[in-house]
């Protein structure tokens, strides 16, 4: 039995399965694409516009959050081929914690390119350290430690 994702639009399901199979192309490249913005202004003293940093913004995590849906809906390995459904379950520890961060890897990028290298450097490395903990804490719960 095909996803929910597969069995509504056939399209919508091939495009899905198009941004998982390059999905960390699709994840780096909106990342880098949201710093584009930074690095003109920088490098060259060019400014865009509000609206127009907005926009990149806006479509550069829209993509990136249909990518996600995508691996959760039609991604590789977890997907139940009979129901569908994900196969994968996650405590609600690890998600905070992968949530976390994330939101601190995006702070430590942000204050890394506007504020100081350093004090980014310093946040980036929290929020790996911090999502680091919460797999190792996962994979020993599940180990029955």
């Amino acid at each position: 039995m095909a996803s929910k994702a597969q069995s509504s639009d056939p399209r919508f399901g091939v495009l899905l399965r198009y941004l998982v199979s390059h999905r960390l192309f699709v994840y780096l490249g909106g990342l880098v694409v949201i710093g584009i913005p930074i690095i003109l202004q920088r490098a060259y003293g060019t400014e865009l516009s509000p609206g127009t940093r907005t926009a990149i913004v806006v479509v550069s995590l829209l993509v990136m959050i249909v990518t996600y849906i995508g691996e959760r809906r039609v991604g590789s390995d977890h997907v139940d081929e009979r129901t569908g459904e994900s196969t994968e379950s996650y405590s609600l520890r690890l998600r905070v914690s992968v949530a976390t961060a994330i939101v601190g890897l995006a702070i430590g990028i942000y204050v890394a390119m506007e504020v100081n290298v350093f004090s980014g450097f310093l946040f980036i490395l929290g929020a790996c350290l911090f999502g680091y903990m919460g797999y190792r804490t996962e994979e020993s719960d599940h180990d029955g430690v």
